[in-house]
């Protein structure tokens, strides 16, 4: 017995368009990100969705929106896949913090440091994880669209053992796909990787 979470990282924004830090602030979709949400949705127009599960942000709300026009089916926000809380990093640009101390650790490992006033990877990954669990646990024999953030993503995967040296933004583009299986006989998550084998964590 599974449920399916097709993964899903909104479309571009405004501030991802110039590089500035968003976290757990917000902008708009760009023209760009508008159509890479359609394409999220074409991309499953074939895998019966049942359900859309939105950040409960604006950007990843309007990624969803967009979808469900598509998929025609109902849409449900869930704070507990907010993005990484960034602290004072959040509505700068890059180029001005990228040399602040513990800037490398701080998005492209799986540790207890954060910005400051932020979260740590974690946290947020943990906080991703259970949020999925528990989604998964009431959503049996289920197909869903989860639409959230590229760092939120970045630490689930790393929470799941599938870590990386890369920052969110290497490893994900905007409106990129991927897929998790919950089986609910183990109580675990299998990421189905690009040849098509799992890492199962409970």
């Amino acid at each position: 017995m599974k449920t399916t979470l097709y993964l899903a990282r909104h479309g571009q924004t405004q501030w991802n368009e110039v590089q500035r830090f968003q976290g757990q602030l917000d902008s708009e979709l760009t023209e760009k990100g508008q159509q890479q949400a359609k394409n999220i949705a074409l991309q499953l127009a074939d895998n019966k969705i049942d359900l859309i599960v939105s950040s409960s942000l604006g950007r990843a709300i309007t990624t969803a929106e967009i979808c469900q026009q598509q998929l025609n089916v109902p849409v449900i926000n869930l704070a507990g896949l907010l993005e990484r809380d960034l602290g004072h990093w959040q509505g700068k640009h890059v180029a001005d913090i990228q040399h602040d101390k513990n800037y490398h650790e701080i998005l492209h490992q799986f540790t207890e440091l954060t910005p400051i006033d932020g979260e740590s990877a974690l946290h947020c990954g943990e906080r991703i994880f259970q949020t999925l669990k528990l989604l998964a646990q009431g959503q049996q024999h289920k197909n869903l669209l989860v639409i959230f953030h590229g760092e939120a993503l970045r630490c689930l995967l790393a929470k799941l053992g599938e870590s990386s040296s890369d920052n969110a933004y290497q490893l994900f583009d905007n409106g990129c796909l991927l897929s998790l299986s919950y089986d609910h006989h183990n109580h675990s998550f299998q990421l189905m990787a690009q040849n098509e084998q799992t890492t199962q964590t409970s």
